[in-house]
């Protein structure tokens, strides 16, 4: 336990380190082990570099390379590489990108006085109005918008209990909320003084940074529990090391799916006492790159209690479902590109076309907003309903749909408690984690359907859904509960 801002004790991570080395000859079909190959290369190179580093206890290597994973992915040679037709993998480039991206994480000479100052400046900001706070039984950090509509049930149902929730906000998503959420609800961000004469603070100078934040934070509020959504990235695994030392227990809320082709590095071996999964077909998904956490089945909170399309009592849906969903994902290279996304939405647009008695339903992504020039030069076409992501929720953009269209999106998976059936349109070569997975869907929805398509088979497989009126099936393996019942089991776990 941490008696003050400056002792803490040791919370380095046990972490699972058997990873295969793969072979070097790969082709394009083989993306997932492409990326199997490029974790191993971060993963290595970090170790190499920060192995038994620590700052204030806490070792820095999975922070590190979780940091560093989207950086090395959305470089443009590493997307070059994923969409090359060559058979072979250019070991050098990769190696010279992660050297790269590695020289990053260090601050440069003249940087590293000013970032000095800086943080000494911000500790004294803490301590000038540093107080007596009250203890928080529950914390949210927040490094998204989206997740604070989707923890807004569990809030209000843990505050109906008695309970102090707080959210904490990162800086960033604090840009973004822009006062959306009443202050009381918000927890100020402390800092502990910088341990600057630490060499890791020059090494690793974000990393570092991370945990004076957090731990600052955690010290004046001392939460007993934390809620953390999705838990995937660097910073919200700082969270996790930081509540291991000061003894706050942490529960890992499921939003999405494992991965996008393989589980990426913020997915594995995550730093938390209990992720809270949908459903038994995700408690597989997180055991296998997990495999010292607990898992636990709770549910979707955030998905429409109904499942399947209002029927009648021949089994017949009231209003047959005629509206297939294109929902646009945001870009995530090398996986997916904005020439993809521009790909996705012209398919919709052409389907829309090819098919004017379906209604062609396409809903933004928070991260990629579909412009309105698009929307205008497409308005004559009678049979498009557009749907903003924040102004349209994912009810009223599922309610009585046929089918699901994504790239990969875990939308696809949700939209099956709706009686939606997913099909995966193909915008590029790159064959994605769900598109492997299509055993699952044709065991709920029937061999008979394809559910990987290219764009001139889009319109054949939604008349194909349309014959056998598919929206009738369970999808009760995918989730335990949804709605309130979900969020029940949730508060459950947090008491």
């Amino acid at each position: 336990m941490i008696m003050n801002s400056q002792t803490m004790t040791e919370a380095g991570s046990e972490r699972y380190t058997d990873t295969p080395v793969l072979p070097c000859k790969l082709t394009r079909e083989n993306s997932r082990m492409l990326q199997e190959f490029l974790i191993n290369r971060i993963k290595t190179k970090v170790e190499r570099r920060f192995l038994n580093r620590r700052y204030r206890g806490i070792e820095l290597c999975q922070i590190i390379e979780d940091k560093m994973y989207w950086q090395v992915m959305e470089d443009p040679d590493i997307e070059r590489l994923f969409r090359s037709d060559s058979p072979r993998v250019d070991e050098e480039l990769i190696d010279r990108v992660v050297t790269e991206k590695m020289d990053q994480v260090k601050m440069g000479p003249l940087e590293y006085p000013f970032r000095v100052i800086k943080d000494i400046s911000l500790w004294l900001q803490t301590v000038i109005r540093s107080k007596k706070r009250k203890p928080v039984d529950v914390v949210i950090p927040v490094n998204q918008k989206k997740y604070l509509s989707y923890t807004e049930k569990i809030v209000e149902r843990l505050e109906q209990e008695g309970k102090v929730v707080r959210y904490y906000v990162f800086s960033k998503a604090r840009r973004e909320i822009n006062g959306e959420v009443d202050r009381n609800r918000l927890m100020k961000e402390h800092r502990t003084f910088p341990a600057f004469w630490n060499p890791v603070y020059y090494l690793a100078a974000s990393a570092c940074r991370s945990i004076d934040k957090v731990l600052g934070t955690w010290l004046a509020y001392q939460p007993k529990k934390a809620l953390l959504v999705e838990g995937d990235t660097s910073i919200l695994h700082v969270v996790g090391f930081v509540s291991k030392a000061t003894g706050c227990k942490t529960n890992c809320l499921q939003w999405g799916s494992i991965g996008t082709s393989v589980p990426k590095t913020g997915w594995r071996n995550m730093p938390f006492d209990r992720f809270l999964a949908w459903g038994e077909f995700f408690r597989e998904s997180v055991e296998e790159y997990n495999p010292d956490i607990e898992v636990r089945t709770v549910g979707h909170p955030n998905l429409n209690a109904r499942n399947g399309n209002d029927q009648n009592d021949t089994g017949i849906t009231v209003d047959s479902p005629r509206i297939v969903l294109f929902a646009v994902q945001k870009i995530m290279k090398p996986f997916i590109n904005e020439d993809d996304l521009d790909r996705f939405i012209h398919s919709a647009v052409e389907t829309a076309r090819q098919m004017p008695e379906f209604i062609i339903r396409i809903r933004s992504h928070p991260n990629h907003p579909i412009p309105d020039e698009i929307k205008k030069r497409h308005a004559h076409i009678s049979n498009i309903e557009w749907h903003d992501y924040f102004s349209a929720s994912l009810d009223e953009s599922l309610k009585n749909t046929l089918a699901c269209v994504t790239i990969s999106s875990t939308l696809s998976l949700e939209a099956m408690n709706y009686g939606a059936v997913p099909v995966f349109l193909k915008v590029n070569d790159i064959k994605l984690y769900l598109h492997d997975i299509g055993h699952l869907f044709k065991n709920i929805t029937g061999n008979r359907i394809r559910h990987v398509a290219e764009p001139d088979e889009i319109a054949d497989i939604i008349s194909t859904i349309a014959e056998k009126n598919l929206n009738n099936f369970e999808a009760g393996y995918l989730f335990k509960e949804t709605g309130d019942a979900a969020v029940n089991n949730i508060v459950a776990e947090l008491k």
